[in-house]
């Protein structure tokens, strides 16, 4: 094992670091934001999103939807959810906690694979 902190071994550190915020907001924006406005989503009489997502990734689809308000990132009629009603209800603190997540879990995926590749050259 080797003893120096090459850049591969700091950026796998990085990752591994960026990781814990990384899901710490993953776990809470499912369970904070994403089941809130899917409530709010029902109580309305609107279908739940993507009734077939068994790995919980239409976390990352919420996510995206309300943390960049652009038709590049999520046109208006997505397939897999409704863009338009998820930011209809999300909140501010919603935006936070989408923006965070999306920030960390970029972060973390870059660092990760180009420290391990880094580490096998």
């Amino acid at each position: 094992m080797p003893t120096d902190l090459s850049l591969g071994n700091f950026l796998c550190i990085l990752g591994g670091i960026l990781f814990i915020p990384m899901a710490i907001c993953w776990i809470g924006f499912a369970r904070l934001s994403m089941a809130r406005i899917e409530r709010e989503m029902s109580r309305d009489g609107l279908p739940r999103p993507a009734q077939w997502d068994t790995m919980g990734l239409r976390v990352l689809w919420y996510a995206t939807a309300i943390a960049f308000d652009s038709p590049r990132m999520h046109r208006a009629d997505a397939p897999f959810i409704n863009v338009a009603a998820v930011r209809h209800y999300a909140t501010p603190f919603d935006r936070k906690l989408s923006i965070a997540f999306v920030i960390s879990a970029t972060l973390c995926s870059i660092t990760l694979p180009i420290g391990g590749w880094l580490i096998g050259n």
